[in-house]
């Protein structure tokens, strides 16, 4: 496998490419400039969404160890767990942005499995606390930023995708890493749709080169 070059600052897209001007949000969203002459109260609940400084709760459950690197810390606000957890595009789910929330509760998550197979030399099968517990955990703090013009201040808990492919011993032969997601309609209701949103099929799948 080629050697893959770290992103520096001079990757990251503009984000003039990805925002508009708060008028032009305005508009797009179909808020007037009546809105505008609100009180500062009714103007504060309107633009609630875009802030807030509560740091996401902890699931329940034991907490996991891990380790902050200074390199990933930011100073941006993170956005209220309720405004993450609430607001989000994961079509298995439905294809309204509160869909995941309401629909989320019927995917079984235990036992679950990642399988690591196809052109490695070990392959090999993780459970949750595999994932948890084989590697070292690192937080980062993540700004993901969408087409759609709207974007969200998330930690991240997790360890770099090369360590787990270094544990998998790609072969001389191997070129992409492809991900592909459970398909189960009884569990993810959007799936009952094979093909939506631009020819999307399930299972889902992607890949990295």
């Amino acid at each position: 496998m080629k050697k893959i070059r770290p992103l520096t600052e001079a990757d990251v897209t503009a984000e003039s490419a990805f925002f508009m001007q708060r008028r032009q949000v305005l508009k797009a969203l179909g808020i007037s400039a009546a809105a505008l002459s609100l009180p500062s109260t009714a103007q504060a609940d309107l633009f609630s969404w875009f802030k807030g400084n509560d740091r996401p709760k902890a699931p329940a459950g034991k907490p996991l160890e891990f380790s902050q690197p200074a390199a990933w810390r930011s100073d941006l606000a993170l956005t209220p767990e309720d405004k993450v957890t609430g607001y989000n595009n994961f079509y298995e789910f439905g294809l309204d942005k509160a869909d995941p929330a309401a629909n989320a509760g019927s995917l079984k998550t235990e036992p679950g499995t990642l399988k690591i197979s196809g052109e490695v030399a070990k392959p090999f099968t993780l459970d949750y606390d595999d994932l948890t517990h084989r590697f070292p955990l690192e937080e980062r703090i993540y700004r993901m930023r969408c087409v759609e013009a709207w974007s969200m201040v998330v930690p991240w808990i997790g360890f770099p995708l090369y360590k787990l492919l270094a544990q998998a011993q790609p072969t001389s032969h191997a070129k992409y890493v492809a991900f592909e997601t459970l398909y189960a309609p009884d569990e993810m209701p959007g799936q009952t749709a094979r093909f939506i949103v631009s020819g999307l099929q399930y299972a889902d799948g992607g890949g990295l080169r």
